[in-house]
């Protein structure tokens, strides 16, 4: 397999997820609620960047994993606009102002009594997640913000006048609605089919690759030479041929087979690993990270312009993927 299949492959790999990954998401995703029978889904919210860094998977394929689960036969989600997931108050007028704010907003009340182990003179700024405040009083999260927000303005003698309130919203979160009694056999059948379709849709980029690969193999010229003193078009023939076998052949990758790098030196590569996770003890390494560091993947939590110095970067890309993540997972364990 030529060194530019091997290029290509990176880009596949950089999408792909592990089965614990997906696991972490889930636990996200399906609180438990106290619903004895059929769940009327709850609103769930959680931080874009915190669920990125936590996962180290782009945001973008954590979107994707969510539109998996809400396009499953059994419509496990229903996804919502992403939206603030952090409310900031802000008092200037002191502790008391937030309290008596309180007694007219049903959102702030709650966030108060909910921050029990906080001392009261210590209440100028109060900090709360939205979703879970909107949860306990049975609103939607939406309501609460619009209450809170109003908390910035009172009416004096009829006319609308700022408060001694600051009330700011941050921290974008995903947004959707998911039920909360989910038994463990359905929720292992959610895991189960959201890793099946990582699976399967990197199988099918690899193959689709090697069928490129494969195809461009077969009519290109040995040299630059040949093209220029053939004037023939038998190879644009040839490949004009195959790309219509392609798209008319109702699976026109089952032909195809991938086969893996095989380790030239399999001590180095363990040498490596040990090396890397020794050097850098401060990462919390997984197989998967180490994977993509040695084939020059980058990744949220292993971004290219810090660890593209390192110098085991892209230091085996030519060793099977997979392979990696298996010896440096068994090293991992090793270690610690």
């Amino acid at each position: 397999m030529g060194n530019d299949e091997n290029e290509l492959r990176r880009h596949i790999y950089a999408n792909s997820t592990d089965r614990h990954v997906i696991r972490k998401l889930l636990q996200k995703i399906f609180l438990p609620c106290s619903c004895k029978e059929t769940c009327p889904k709850h609103e769930v919210a959680f931080s874009i960047e915190e669920t990125v860094r936590a996962l180290d998977i782009p945001e973008e394929n954590i979107s994707t994993l969510l539109c998996y689960l809400e396009l499953h036969a059994k419509k496990y989600i229903e996804l919502l606009s992403p939206a603030y997931t952090v409310c900031k108050v802000i008092s200037y007028g002191g502790p008391m102002q937030i309290r008596k704010a309180a007694k007219e907003c049903p959102p702030l009340a709650m966030a108060l009594a909910l921050q029990k182990n906080q001392n009261e003179n210590d209440q100028n700024v109060l900090e709360f997640a939205i979703v879970d405040i909107a949860a306990a009083i049975g609103w939607d999260s939406g309501i609460c913000k619009h209450k809170l927000k109003n908390l910035e303005w009172t009416t004096v003698s009829g006319q609308p006048k700022r408060s001694t309130l600051n009330v700011s919203f941050s921290n974008l979160g995903f947004r959707l609605l998911a039920p909360g009694n989910l038994s463990d056999d359905q929720l292992d059948e959610a895991l189960d089919s959201l890793y099946e379709h990582v699976v399967n849709q990197e199988k099918m980029a690899l193959l689709q690759l090697r069928a490129v690969h494969q195809t461009l193999v077969d009519v290109a010229a040995p040299s630059y030479k040949s093209c220029l003193q053939q004037e023939s078009t038998e190879s644009g023939v040839k490949l004009k041929v195959k790309i219509r076998e392609y798209f008319e052949s109702p699976n026109p990758l089952d032909s195809i087979t991938l086969t893996e790098n095989k380790i030239v030196d399999e001590d180095q590569l363990v040498n490596d690993i040990r090396g890397l996770i020794s050097t850098y003890r401060d990462n919390n390494f997984t197989g998967k990270a180490v994977a993509r560091i040695f084939h020059g993947i980058m990744s949220p939590n292993y971004p290219a312009v810090i660890w593209g110095r390192c110098k085991y970067w892209r230091s085996h890309i030519n060793v099977d993927f997979h392979t990696i993540c298996k010896i440096a997972t068994r090293e991992i364990l090793n270690f610690r």
